[in-house]
C-alpha cells in the first residue's frame, strides 16, 4: 500500500515528504524558543520584546525550510515544482519582512518610547508613534514589491501605474494632503505637545489628541474640539504654555491730589503684595508711569507661575488659578489702600454751556 502511487509519488514518499515539513517547524519552534529564551536571560525591556518578536517568524522560516526540502524529495512536474519554488521563495521574503517589521517594533517598545518619555527628552512620544506607522508602512510596501519582484513580477510598471493613480487620488483629495502635511510639518516643527493649551483658529485650549489628519483641542468648556491640521500652517498658533508664567497687568489710576509720599507709598504696597500672595511669582513691574490730566497713573505687572498638573488637588485647572490670583490681588489693592488713605481716580464729566447740544462727555 505505501508503494501506491499518488500524483507521481508513492505514498512512501509523500509520507516521508509530509514528516519532513513537520520536522522543520518543530525544529523551527524549538529553534524560536531557544533564541527566545536566551534573549530572555538578559533581563532587559528590548531583549523581552526581541524574543515575543522573533517567535513567529522563526518558526514560519523552518517551515519554509521543511517545504522547500521536501519539495526537493519529491518527482513533482515541471510546472508544479517551478510554482511551488516561486512560491516558498515569495513567503520567504514576506517572512523576512515580518521579521523586520518586529524588529523595528520591538526598538520602538524598548528604546524610543522610554526616551521620548523622559522628563528632559527634546522629542515627543506623539512624534514616534506617527514614526512608527510610516515606518510599518514603508517596511511592509519594500518587503511587498520585493516579493512580488522575486517571483517575475515587473513591480515598475505596477508602481507606474500606483504614481498615476497616486496623483488622481491626490487631486481628488487635497485637503486631506494638506492636512497631512500639516500634521508632518508640526511633527518635525513640534511647534507644541500634547498637554500645551494653545490658540489656533479662533480655538483655545489644551492639545488632548494628535493624529496626521487632524488634532483635538479641549477647550475651556471640556469640549473636544477637531482642528485640521492645515490650519497649522496657514494660521498663527500662539503656544501659551510655552512661557513659564502668565502676567497680568493691573493700570491703576490715582487721584490727582495725591501727594507724592502717597504715590510712593502706592509703589511700596504693590510690591509688597506681590510679595505676600502666595500664587504670584516674586518678579513684578511697577512703575509711575503717567501724570495725566485728571489721574496719575501707575503700570503694575504681576505674573502667577505656571499651573501644573500636580496642583490639581487644590486648583484643579489654570484658569481656576489665575482667577484666584487676580481676585487676591485686586481685594489686597483695594483694602491697602484704603488703609493707607489712598484714594483712587474717580471718573467725572464735564457739561457744556446750554447751547452746545452735545452730551456730556466723560474724562478719561
Amino acid at each position: 500500500m505505501l508503494q501506491q502511487i499518488v500524483l507521481g509519488n508513492p505514498i512512501s514518499r509523500w509520507l516521508i515528504a509530509l514528516s519532513i515539513v513537520l520536522g522543520a517547524l518543530v525544529l523551527g519552534r524549538l529553534g524560536a524558543a531557544l533564541v527566545s529564551t536566551l534573549l530572555r536571560r538578559l533581563k532587559s525591556e528590548l531583549a523581552s520584546l526581541l524574543a515575543t518578536g522573533f517567535s513567529g517568524p522563526l518558526s514560519a522560516i523552518g517551515a519554509l525550510i521543511g517545504i522547500r526540502i521536501a519539495a526537493e524529495s519529491l518527482v513533482l512536474p515541471v510546472g508544479a515544482n517551478a510554482l511551488l519554488e516561486k512560491g516558498a521563495t515569495f513567503l520567504s521574503v514576506l517572512t523576512i519582512t515580518w521579521l523586520a517589521s518586529n524588529l523595528y517594533d520591538a526598538i520602538h517598545q524598548g528604546i524610543f518610547l522610554p526616551y521620548a518619555r523622559r522628563p528632559d527628552s527634546a522629542l515627543d512620544v506623539h512624534l514616534f508613534t506617527v514614526l512608527r506607522t510610516v515606518l510599518n508602512v514603508v517596511i511592509w510596501l519594500v518587503g511587498l514589491a520585493s516579493a512580488m519582484n522575486s517571483v517575475g513580477f515587473e513591480v515598475s510598471a505596477i508602481l507606474a501605474g500606483l504614481g498615476i493613480g497616486g496623483m488622481a487620488l491626490a487631486l481628488a483629495s487635497q485637503d486631506t494632503v494638506a492636512n497631512v502635511f500639516g500634521g508632518l510639518l508640526v511633527l518635525t516643527q513640534r511647534p507644541f505637545r500634547m498637554g500645551d493649551r494653545i490658540e489656533v483658529a479662533g480655538v483655545n485650549g489644551w492639545v488632548h489628541q494628535f493624529g496626521l489628519r487632524n488634532t483635538i483641542v479641549k477647550n475651556w468648556y471640556g469640549r473636544d474640539v477637531l482642528i485640521p491640521n492645515k490650519k497649522f500652517t496657514d494660521s498663527i498658533v500662539i503656544n501659551i504654555d510655552s512661557q513659564k508664567v502668565y502676567f497680568q497687568e493691573a493700570r491703576l489710576r490715582l487721584d490727582p491730589r495725591s501727594t507724592v509720599a502717597d504715590v510712593e507709598r502706592a509703589l511700596a504696597i504693590l510690591a509688597d503684595i506681590v510679595r505676600d500672595v502666595d500664587l504670584l511669582d516674586k518678579t513684578p513691574w511697577i512703575m509711575f508711569d503717567k501724570i495725566e490730566h485728571g489721574y496719575f497713573e501707575v503700570e503694575f505687572w504681576y505674573a502667577i507661575p505656571r499651573w501644573t498638573p500636580k496642583e490639581s488637588s487644590q486648583i484643579p485647572n489654570e484658569y481656576e488659578k489665575i482667577c484666584r490670583a487676580k481676585s487676591q490681588v485686586n481685594l489686597q489693592i483695594l483694602k491697602r489702600f484704603e488703609a493707607a488713605g489712598i484714594r483712587l481716580a474717580i471718573p467725572t464729566e464735564i457739561h457744556l454751556s446750554s447751547g452746545d447740544k452735545r452730551p456730556p462727555m466723560p474724562l478719561p
